[in-house]
């Protein structure tokens, strides 16, 4: 690998991420779409739409030994560390890397073989925000290369019946989610408002999806990812910070 990279961990140390020091990084809300997962099938499959160089799909593998994950990157950069990241963590006999565009879904994924997708979206329309510093950070955050739809397609494409969608979106985005699901068979199951402090209006929404499901929804408490004073991680968070890799 000629790019300058970090090594950074999860999973109290258990879990090495490389990543590009200039490039996509992930952030907490990888932590938190990798955790408090929906129940889904402990031996069953697991998809990461827009893996990333793999910090979501790769905490799901530890923390759940007996599932198999696939994870899907469109970005060759991106794909060259999810695949290097599955190797140093010698997680090649359950995790799989995919080159693939969520516009194309059928081509990279079989239908109705999932039995949880999670996926972290870029957040923004195009013309919306700023699109960064890289391309690589560009097409993470903006939908340069499949919208919300795009995602919310591919997701009900390859979730089996009664399948769930984790997925996290800023909350100007809700009615695009809704827009996508109503053209799908995903129903609302619940969703949950992030907010940094307690005092502070959320700024993203974790929502969980049911293939086949009955169209009700439930929302549940607020997840705070500072305390009231000071920096450091709530105590929810740090409690899904230490779940990584628990068996």
């Amino acid at each position: 690998m000629n790019r300058d990279v970090t090594r950074d961990t999860l999973a109290d140390g258990a879990l090495t991420i490389l990543q590009g020091r200039d490039g996509f990084r992930f952030g907490i809300d990888a932590v938190m779409l990798a955790t408090d997962l929906p129940e889904f099938d402990p031996e069953g499959t697991v998809v990461d739409l827009g893996a990333g160089q793999g910090a979501v799909g790769l905490s799901v593998a530890v923390s759940n030994p007996r599932a198999r994950v696939i994870c899907v990157e469109r970005q060759p950069s991106l794909l060259e560390l999810l695949r290097e990241n599955i190797e140093i963590n010698d997680l090649k006999d359950r995790v799989e890397a995919r080159q693939g565009d969520v516009r194309d879904h059928r081509e990279a994924l079989e239908p109705h073989t999932a039995d949880l997708v999670v996926c972290n979206p870029p957040y923004y329309r195009q013309g919306e925000r700023r699109p960064g510093s890289s391309d690589e950070r560009a097409a993470a955050r903006i939908e340069m290369n499949g919208t919300l739809a795009d995602f919310v397609d591919a997701a009900a494409y390859v979730l089996d019946q009664r399948g769930r969608l984790k997925i996290i979106v800023p909350p100007l985005r809700l009615g695009d989610l809704y827009a996508a699901a109503a053209d799908t068979d995903l129903s609302f199951e619940t969703m949950r408002y992030y907010h940094a402090r307690p005092d502070e209006d959320a700024y993203l929404v974790e929502c969980v999806l049911r293939r086949g499901g009955a169209p009700d929804i439930r929302v549940r408490p607020p997840l705070y990812q500072y305390g009231r004073e000071g920096s450091d991680y709530g105590p929810e968070v740090q409690k899904r910070l230490a779940s990584l890799g628990a068996t």
